[in-house]
């Protein structure tokens, strides 16, 4: 009797593991898809002449560059500005709420959605010899009631100039996702170093909240980026 209801049991926690890897892989079949849309709507964003100007405008204030007496500007009377949009996706039970940010590189040209109910935006901009680098995170609840965190890092470092660490320039985005406790003290070095080593795709899933972040940056064009995020929970 005893060796067969281990065999039950074990049976029984192997279905389970089972259940939990279908739905990770359901949950995040659909990310993707919506993650698809973000992007494109990240990337349509960065083609408006208003942001650009925008984004401009912000650079030259923060860098205290002299604005050309003309405007726009003659090429080359620039400085090369980067320019980085984002679209964020909520697919949680309820709105979502900026718990903490954090700017390593970069000047703000929108703020990030907050709340952030169903879909939203923001951009960042710098000197292209400096670049961008930032992260939010996001707190609510889960499906369960139980408060979360999301924790989105990104950068934009391509053009930047200088001596860097192996595999520190480019585009990069990390994610993170979990109890809301665990982001109440944010290590930023930390942060930083995950993002640093980071790829150009961002998947994070916690097993014992049922979150999920899913994430991406893209070129979109001109020397843009373009990035689109999906909060899962």
């Amino acid at each position: 009797m005893v060796e067969l209801c281990l065999v039950v049991m074990d049976r029984s926690a192997a279905a389970d593991l089972q259940d939990q890897n279908q739905e990770m892989a359901s949950v995040q079949m659909t990310a993707e898809d919506i993650l698809d849309q973000s992007i494109e709507q990240a990337k349509s964003s960065l083609q408006s002449q208003e942001v650009l100007n925008q984004a401009k405008d912000v650079v030259i204030a923060n860098e205290r560059i002299d604005k050309p007496s003309t405007w726009p500007p003659l090429p080359g009377v620039l400085p090369q500005i980067t320019l980085l949009g984002g679209v964020l996706m909520n697919k949680t039970k309820g709105a979502l709420s900026v718990m903490d940010e954090h700017k390593y590189a970069g000047h703000v040209v929108s703020i990030y959605p907050n709340p952030l109910q169903i879909a939203g935006t923001f951009a960042i901009a710098a000197l292209t010899n400096k670049g961008i680098k930032a992260a939010v995170v996001y707190s609510g609840k889960n499906e369960y009631n139980v408060k979360c965190g999301w924790l989105l890092a990104f950068a934009d470092t391509h053009g930047s100039v200088g001596p860097k660490p192996l595999g520190l320039s480019g585009r990069k985005i990390y994610a993170e996702c979990g109890p809301k406790e665990k982001f109440n003290k944010i290590d930023w070095a930390h942060v930083e170093r995950k993002l640093n080593s980071a790829g150009t795709v961002a998947k994070a899933y916690d097993v014992a909240t049922g979150t999920s972040l899913y994430a991406r940056i893209v070129d979109s064009h001109d020397g843009t980026s373009a990035v689109g995020a999906v909060f899962h929970g």
